[in-house]
């Protein structure tokens, strides 16, 4: 096999693998709930892993105080099993609050852990419009976090 024939082998090779990425990425779209949502990841630097085990309570926050909406731990990928934190049926604008348990996942982990270590992050953020769906990202340490609200 020449040179051109390797090329044209290589080239053939990867169009078919990006076409089953496409369709992958399709069926796995057709299946996504349509409408907004809230979604979370969440990924321990420290080990390495998914946060498996992660306490999670996510409230509702408004003028009369903050409504918890669901508090559920995290599976071995590090995301709440049961899917979205709020399901498409369920979303509505205003303001949101997560809390991430990381003090108590670390212990139970069995990190060394010094002083001034995070026991708990919490985040705010608003939601706009609810048809949009919402993805919460967390990269964590015992030390330091990482995280944002994207679109998606």
């Amino acid at each position: 096999m020449d040179q051109t024939d390797t090329r044209r082998r290589d080239f053939i090779a990867a169009a078919i693998a990006a076409g089953g990425t496409l369709a992958a990425s399709k069926d796995a779209a057709a299946q996504a709930p349509a409408g907004g949502r809230v979604t979370a990841h969440i990924l321990d630097l420290y080990f390495g892993t998914p946060a498996s085990g992660l306490r999670l309570d996510f409230y509702a926050v408004g003028s009369a105080g903050q409504t918890l909406i669901k508090s559920t731990v995290t599976n071995a990928d590090g995301r709440p099993p049961e899917g979205p934190l709020v399901q498409p049926a369920d979303m509505k604008a205003g303001r949101y609050r997560i809390d991430v348990h990381v003090g108590d996942y670390y212990k139970k982990a069995g990190a060394k852990l010094p002083g001034g270590y995070h026991t708990r992050l919490s985040m705010e953020f608003d939601i706009y419009d609810p048809k949009q769906p919402h993805h919460l990202p967390f990269q964590i340490t015992p030390w330091t976090q990482s995280s944002s609200v994207l679109p998606g």
